[in-house]
């Protein structure tokens, strides 16, 4: 299974995880990837992220955090990946 790589930034919002910034998430679809990211980074609030926005790479490589500058200049905090092994015997999928 390919893993795609998400963006989740943050804003200046010091309740978020971080102040700027953003982290990655390496997961098969954005669906799990914002489980994956709730899995270290709970909702604050039920149902909303606890970030500022979520990209995928594509969208995220055509925004100005992309460049140099990054994101109120700061870059990467962290980066969370999905493993995941597929059971042959079983035709399961084990997180």
């Amino acid at each position: 299974m390919d893993l795609e790589k998400f963006y989740f930034t943050y804003g200046s919002d010091d309740i978020q995880p971080y102040c700027g910034g953003w982290t990655v998430v390496w997961a098969p679809n954005y669906q799990m990837a914002c489980q994956a990211f709730r899995a270290v980074h709970p909702d604050r609030i039920p149902n909303v992220l606890n970030c500022a926005s979520v990209y995928s790479a594509s969208e995220f490589e055509k925004t100005k955090m992309f460049g140099p500058s990054g994101n109120f200049g700061l870059r990467c905090r962290e980066t969370i990946t999905l493993n995941i092994a597929v059971n042959k015997a079983e035709e399961g999928v084990i997180f």
